[in-house]
């Protein structure tokens, strides 16, 4: 007969208005991938901004159809997460991280685009290319999400959007699926 697991804290529920930010197992979590969580705990794990409450990003992706709520509680039990007020020297840090880097993200969307869908794609680099503003960048890549499922069979596209996931999160844009036109 094993041991018994140690007893880990359990939330039962998450308070809507708590402000979750990433431990240092968190962080180290999405540099490295050392606990190998599963695909969905990392993506949520991702979208932890440090600045929407949880009642905000759960309304925000509501149209997963996923247990939100059992992950996030996941993902505060096992350490990955925590309130903000319960970890001030994170919320600190967060708040000295460095500026949205535009040049580098649309470096990062030419390389998926270009990798993708190959010269066809060369008029949505230039488009994403000529973006002089954070929100503009936003208009181009929504635009290009709706724009993937003709471009694409509806497979690949949401792969293209899965590689640009990241980028659109850091940038303010939902995680929501190409969209069928």
């Amino acid at each position: 007969m094993s041991p018994p697991e140690p007893e880990r804290p359990f939330v039962k529920t998450v308070d809507r208005q708590w402000i979750l930010v990433k431990t240092a197992k968190g962080q180290e979590e999405i540099r490295t991938k050392a606990c190998k969580l599963p695909a969905r705990l990392r993506r949520l794990l991702i979208m932890i901004d440090g600045r929407s409450t949880v009642g905000e990003i759960l309304d925000r992706l509501a149209s997963l159809n996923d247990d939100l709520e059992g992950h996030l509680n996941t993902l505060l039990t096992d350490g990955f997460l925590a309130p903000r007020d319960a970890v001030p020297s994170i919320a600190a840090a967060l708040s000295q991280q460095p500026e949205f880097n535009l040049a580098k993200a649309k470096g990062f969307a030419r390389f998926v685009i270009l990798g993708t869908l190959g010269p066809v794609g060369a008029r949505r680099v230039q488009r994403i290319e000529a973006a002089g503003t954070v929100a503009e960048l936003r208009a181009e890549l929504d635009d290009l999400r709706d724009a993937l499922p003709a471009l694409l069979s509806k497979r690949q596209a949401k792969d293209v959007w899965g590689q640009l996931e990241p980028l659109m999160l850091s940038i303010g844009i939902g995680s929501d699926p190409p969209v069928d036109h």
